[in-house]
């Protein structure tokens, strides 16, 4: 009996989310205060629970009069309930609504992004995917928009790069907002370190880090290999072609055969 309940105690715990909360439901929904031990220091009025509190890191979101606001024990948050809806995005931030409208807090209590959007989502590096009438941009941590809405879509590619979609065409664009590729293929992915994969026609290409297109996109696979060459593969054979689009490895060979045949050019 005791093994077990360490067991489930475990599973538990392992399988919390990363963005922590548990809630509190009052059998007196909606007729009783708000049950806060804290009040007195955050300074949080009594007013009425309509559901529960949603405890996160290290603040407290609570619902009053169909309202969230947020407190904390030492009573440095103190946010009224003015926002419609909350949402946990990850351990440092939380979605807030209000009119419709989504914004971003962290979770200290911070305003990062004011309710001014469609939808919000967390990308790496503390950047922003956010949604305003159907058209896709980035805003950084300080709530800056560094990518406007102007994209049917818009992904990150690596630490520097966007891939920005337009008409169902991909293209690419820096982290600062300029122009590398413009949307013009079926798809974009890195390749290696120094290039970029492009899809035109279900056949696969590559360009540089400029956008610049070294090889035509003429392949069913390409891939990029230790030295100055890519593998590529077509009609069912592999072969090699230089950075600069010129064959090295006829393409007629099984893949492993093709290995030797590049490895004897290093």
């Amino acid at each position: 009996m005791k093994r077990n309940l360490i067991i489930a105690l475990l599973m538990l715990l392992f399988a919390a989310p990363v963005l922590a909360y548990t809630t509190t439901t009052s059998s007196t929904a909606g007729s009783g205060p708000i049950n806060n031990p804290n009040a007195g220091i955050s300074g949080l009025k009594p007013g009425y629970e309509d559901t529960y509190y949603t405890h996160y890191k290290t603040i407290t979101g609570y619902k009053s009069n169909g309202k969230w606001g947020f407190y904390s024990e030492n009573g440095r948050v103190n946010i009224p309930p003015i926002y419609n809806d909350i949402e946990g995005l990850d351990s440092k931030y939380i979605k807030v609504e209000i009119n419709g409208y989504w914004g971003l807090i962290d979770n200290e209590g911070n305003q990062i992004v004011t309710p001014s959007y469609d939808e919000i989502k967390v990308m790496n590096r503390d950047l922003f995917k956010v949604e305003l009438d159907r058209k896709y941009g980035v805003v950084n941590k300080s709530g800056k928009v560094i990518i406007q809405p102007q994209y049917e879509d818009i992904d990150e590619l690596g630490n520097s790069y966007f891939v920005i979609e337009e008409d169902d065409l991909k293209g690419l664009i820096t982290i600062s907002g300029k122009t590398i590729i413009k949307p013009k293929y079926e798809d974009i992915e890195k390749l290696g370190s120094n290039h970029f994969k492009v899809e035109d026609n279900d056949k696969w290409g590559a360009t540089d880090l400029n956008g610049r297109e070294i090889i035509e996109p003429l392949y069913d696979k390409i891939e990029e290999t230790s030295g100055r060459y890519f593998k590529v593969k077509h009609n069912g054979k592999w072969g090699a072609v230089t950075f600069e689009g010129k064959e090295a490895v006829p393409i007629k060979y099984g893949p492993l055969q093709v290995n030797k045949y590049i490895k004897a050019l290093y």
